[in-house]
């Protein structure tokens, strides 16, 4: 999961911006570290200043990425908002001039989890978003309801199956083709199953996870939006699964916020995830970001996959009461 986009470094940022971060730090940058995981085609840099201090500092501009800087402009907004107990790093800075825009952040001494992933790391991960949950319940004022920033992603399954929209049911996978109409009637109870007063991150992979000594620190929080308690391991699982080969199901069961969550509930928020990322990998790759359509048909798939054995499961347990 690295490797996915063309980074740019500290000395191709316009000068005025370079010269704004070194006036706001009151140090000038001796040292660079740029990152590789993820998929923004911008700057993704641990800085190290002059004064022994270090700073993560992330940037784009409309050139690199026409979309990203609106997404730059909302996680700044998301970090301001965040309760100091979140387990991220704190915003120290911003910067916009209406092409670029830049964020700088603490830099956690930790790393990604281990890919593929192990047990080990997992069971940390997810140990740690119970009480991420927990602690950003109920969500800060003014926090984008999931029902409103995701209502057109999740009307993916039911745009083709009513032919609305540029993509063919032949192009899915045969597993997504086959089963088209049941995907596109579990989706349409995607909305009510996902209400709720948490704060989660949507948009959990290894890359956007840093393990320290002690924590499980969760960055870059652009998607942010109020939902349900269980909503970031359901957004997780299908990357770990994609990249790992564990079973999703197995840890689903285990977490705390899950037990007691409808089956169909599940299942419609699952169907409208796959539908998502499966519909979005058919669109032509993004300009400086080579990676990012096979990453989302690898997830989408593994989401299908769990979605269609869930389901398995239980009408066997059904069939043989």
């Amino acid at each position: 999961m690295t490797g996915h986009t063309n980074r740019i470094g500290w000395d191709e940022l316009p000068g005025p911006l370079r010269a704004a971060f070194t006036t706001a730090m009151g140090a000038a940058v001796t040292t660079e570290q740029r990152q590789t995981g993820g998929f923004s085609p911008g700057l993704a840099s641990r800085l190290t200043l002059a004064d022994g201090r270090r700073v993560f500092l992330k940037a784009i501009s409309t050139a690199r990425d026409p979309h990203a800087p609106a997404l730059y402009r909302r996680e700044a907004q998301v970090m301001r908002d965040l309760p100091a107990t979140a387990p991220a790093p704190r915003l120290r800075w911003s910067y916009d001039d209406g092409t670029w825009v830049a964020l700088a952040l603490d830099d956690i001494d930790g790393h990604p989890p281990a890919q593929p992933w192990t047990i080990r790391d997992l069971d940390r991960v997810v140990t740690a978003l119970a009480a991420m949950a927990d602690t950003l319940t109920p969500a800060f004022d003014g926090a984008l309801p999931i029902t409103d920033d995701l209502a057109d992603n999740f009307s993916s399954w039911r745009r083709m199956a009513a032919g609305d929209g540029p993509h063919r049911p032949d192009r899915l996978p045969a597993r997504a083709r086959d089963n088209l109409d049941l995907l596109a009637d579990l989706e349409s109870g995607w909305a009510e199953a996902a209400t709720g007063k948490t704060l989660a991150h949507t948009d959990l992979r290894a890359d956007n996870l840093l393990l320290t000594r002690d924590t499980v620190m969760v960055v870059d929080w652009p998607y942010a939006v109020t939902t349900t308690p269980w909503m970031d391991l359901l957004f997780l699982l299908p990357s770990v699964a994609a990249f790992s080969g564990i079973d999703p199901e197995p840890v689903w069961r285990a977490h705390p916020h899950t037990r007691t969550v409808p089956a169909e509930q599940v299942d419609a928020v699952l169907a409208a995830l796959c539908g998502d990322h499966l519909t979005q990998s058919l669109r032509p790759p993004p300009a400086n970001i080579p990676g990012l359509r096979a990453h989302q048909a690898a997830k989408g798939q593994a989401g299908l996959t769990w979605l269609m054995d869930r389901r398995a499961a239980r009408a066997r347990r059904t069939l043989y009461r």
